[in-house]
């Protein structure tokens, strides 16, 4: 029979203790105030143990609340029993199985979960067999992996595999910019919501988002990467997986800097970059193609820049004229024919451009020196193709994006901006002679 404490109605005090032998519920009240409507409504709590911890459940009605209790405390007072008629042999054995799984922090109940889900998977005589294969094929589960040491391992199997010098940099590049801002952690670390969230929080070097293509670009390199991690078994699970991929959209016509603009900041940049910043104004190479150029690939004699297929983003050899304001431009700079046009990285150069468009007062345009030679290329020679083939494009893109942006009269000013002549200080827009 279920006894409840002094005051069989409870004369509304609480909390209500119901028992059943040595197991008890109590029944707590709480006002919350005021509903929308302004009434107030109360809260009825059912407070009992279950699995070693403590359990709530709420009701509105007391009625409810009653009811919930009694069949709680039924239960426990059964459960008691069921521990009381234990034998010695028994509760040792319930004894030492809580002190074993203790510091796994799961109780006995989750215990027995586990091993009556797995025994349905394997039997139960092989639970433990199954788990050393699967311990032997995911090592990620039993020890920690370094990421840096892991984008090591990818990279060199990359290069193993015979991926091109262009592939090769990418991976490098955009790899190397993970694990650099996140230093000493370990493949295991990264989450989905992680990773994305480092994606949605990309920025230039100048502090700006960087473009959705961009992000797309580097949540492909970080795919790749930890995939073959995953089927090497470093990790479980590939992290990307779950992460958003951008969806890239049409930007319109693309921006380009003005014949003024140009002169600006050839006037501003430092010696170092000048000589790039001149070729990929008026050569309109990209910026990683710059950044593997170096002084041997550009020909005086013949009047080309030769590009190899591993220095370009479409792997086939191309031809670029070196006009003669490039010329101009790129002679004074003249070095030996190993050293590279650009010294250092691809992201040192696009810092070191933004840095000079700060320093001339001009907008910074992202790859807007390629686009002005694009531009100005289709409107000075009016040949599609031609601008194509020297921009390393195919003729329809270029038909698509840049033809009709500047006019003719533009086009030989911007490519008539020349260095300064012996005695003048700044640059001048000489007539074509």
């Amino acid at each position: 029979m279920i006894k409840k404490d002094a005051g069989g109605n409870h004369g509304g005090k609480f909390p209500i203790t119901v028992r059943s032998g040595s197991a008890a519920v109590k029944i707590y009240r709480v006002r919350n105030g005021k509903a929308r409507n302004g009434e107030e409504y109360t809260v009825y709590t059912v407070a009992f143990s279950a699995g070693g911890k403590r359990q709530l459940r709420k009701f509105s009605d007391l009625k409810a609340a009653k009811s919930e209790a009694q069949r709680r405390v039924i239960a426990l007072g059964n459960s008691d029993g069921m521990v009381a008629a234990l034998s010695s042999a028994d509760a040792a054995d319930l004894v030492c199985l809580k002190e074993k799984i203790g510091p796994l922090g799961i109780t006995l109940q989750g215990a027995a979960d586990i091993i009556c889900e797995a025994s349905k998977l394997v039997g139960a005589h092989d639970i433990v067999q199954a788990c050393r294969a699967w311990s032997v094929r995911h090592p990620a589960a039993r020890e920690k992996q370094s990421l840096t040491a892991a984008a090591d391992k990818f990279c060199e199997a990359k290069a193993a595999q015979g991926r091109s010098a262009r592939h090769l940099g990418d991976i490098t590049s955009r790899l190397g910019r993970f694990v650099h801002e996140h230093p000493g952690r370990n493949l295991g670390d990264f989450t989905s919501p992680m990773i994305q969230s480092w994606l949605d929080g990309l920025r230039g070097t100048a502090g700006d988002p960087l473009s959705a293509q961009t992000r797309r670009n580097f949540a492909t390199v970080l795919s790749g990467f930890f995939e073959f991690c995953r089927t090497r078994g470093l990790i479980i699970e590939n992290p990307l997986r779950d992460v958003q991929r951008e969806t890239v959209t049409g930007k319109g016509d693309p921006e380009f800097y003005t014949p003024e603009e140009t002169a600006k900041l050839l006037a501003a940049a430092p010696a170092k970059l000048l000589p790039s910043l001149a070729i990929a104004f008026f050569a309109g190479l990209r910026t990683a193609e710059l950044c593997r150029t170096t002084w041997g690939d550009i020909d005086f004699q013949q009047g080309h820049i030769s590009l190899g297929a591993d220095k370009t983003k479409t792997a086939t050899r191309r031809l670029v004229p070196i006009l003669p304001n490039l010329r101009e431009w790129l002679l004074p700079h003249r070095g030996d024919v190993t050293a590279p046009v650009w010294p250092e990285t691809n992201f040192g150069y696009i810092r070191a451009v933004t840095e000079t468009c700060t320093a001339a007062g001009v907008r910074r345009i992202e790859n807007g020196a390629r686009h002005s030679a694009v531009s100005y290329r289709v409107a000075a020679t009016g040949d599609v193709a031609r601008a194509a083939l020297e921009a390393g494009n195919s003729p329809q893109m270029i038909f698509k994006h840049y033809r009709g942006l500047a006019t003719q009269e533009t086009a030989e000013k911007f490519f008539n901006v020349r260095p300064p002549a012996a005695g003048q200080a700044v640059i001048t827009f000489q007539a074509t002679q």
